[in-house]
This record gives structure tokens, C-alpha cells and sequence, in this order.
């Protein structure tokens, strides 16, 4: 599987196992990946380590909602909903992800996200108003 577009979903319906090593084949040794506004993780070993921070602050529930995908050469965008529990159930966090993939692997990863409302999710607020409605 070497089609960016289909590495790419394959890569995000396995983050539903919560399992950083599992995804290590889909890396090139040298990726970087970075949600903006934060450092950015250079090298496979420093992505899986913060991947398996994230799957640790959400121990029962993580996983990413495709909504829509597209692909022009070895870059994928991303529309996402990435899933987290909050105290009113599981809600969706809405994600642009942009992906380069290169013979196979991801070589670059941005992630493009409102840090601050996973906050606002965890403590409650209704935040209906400030996610996008599924269509």
C-alpha cells in the first residue's frame, strides 16, 4: 500500500488501537510531525512518545473520524474529528491534518486544531456551537 490517500486512512483507522509501536511502520525514520502551535517531534522514537502521551491522557477513548480526504501527488489533507470521552460522552474534536508520504511512509505530519477546546470538552462546556455540524 503505497498510495499516499490509502496509507494515509489506513494510518488513522488504526489510531483507534491506541497503540504507538503499531504505527510505527507507517513513519519514515526521519518524520516529523507537529500539531502547530506546539514543538514539533523530529524522528519516529520522539512521534510514538508523544502519540503514546496522547492515547495515555485518553485512556478509554481514542480514535479519528475521516470525514473527508483528498490527495494531490504524496500530499493528504485531512478533515477529522478525532474522538475523545468527555463528561457528556464521547465528542469529536475537529482536525485539518496535512500528511506527506513518501514511498510509502509519512514523512510529514501538521495537525491544525483549536487547542483549547479538548479543555473546554473535559470540563463540560457545550461546545456545540463552536464544532462543525457533520453533513
Amino acid at each position: 500500500m503505497s498510495d499516499p490517500i490509502s496509507v494515509v486512512r489506513a494510518f488513522c483507522d488504526l489510531m483507534q488501537q491506541r497503540d504507538s509501536e503499531a504505527l510505527r511502520p507507517f513513519f519514515a525514520d526521519d518524520a516529523v510531525y507537529q500539531n502547530t502551535g506546539m514543538p514539533a517531534c523530529a524522528g519516529v522514537g520522539e512521534i510514538l512518545k508523544d502519540l503514546a502521551r496522547q492515547f495515555a491522557a485518553f485512556p478509554d477513548s481514542y480514535a479519528y473520524e475521516v470525514v473527508n480526504a483528498a490527495s494531490a501527488g504524496e500530499v493528504v489533507l485531512t478533515e477529522r474529528l478525532d474522538m475523545i470521552r468527555t463528561p457528556s460522552g464521547v465528542q469529536g474534536v475537529p482536525v485539518m491534518g496535512a500528511f506527506v508520504v513518501r514511498d510509502g511512509r509519512i514523512v510529514r505530519w501538521t495537525d491544525y486544531w483549536d487547542t483549547r477546546l479538548p479543555g473546554k470538552m473535559i470540563q463540560g462546556e457545550d461546545v456545540s456551537s463552536l464544532v462543525p455540524a457533520k453533513y
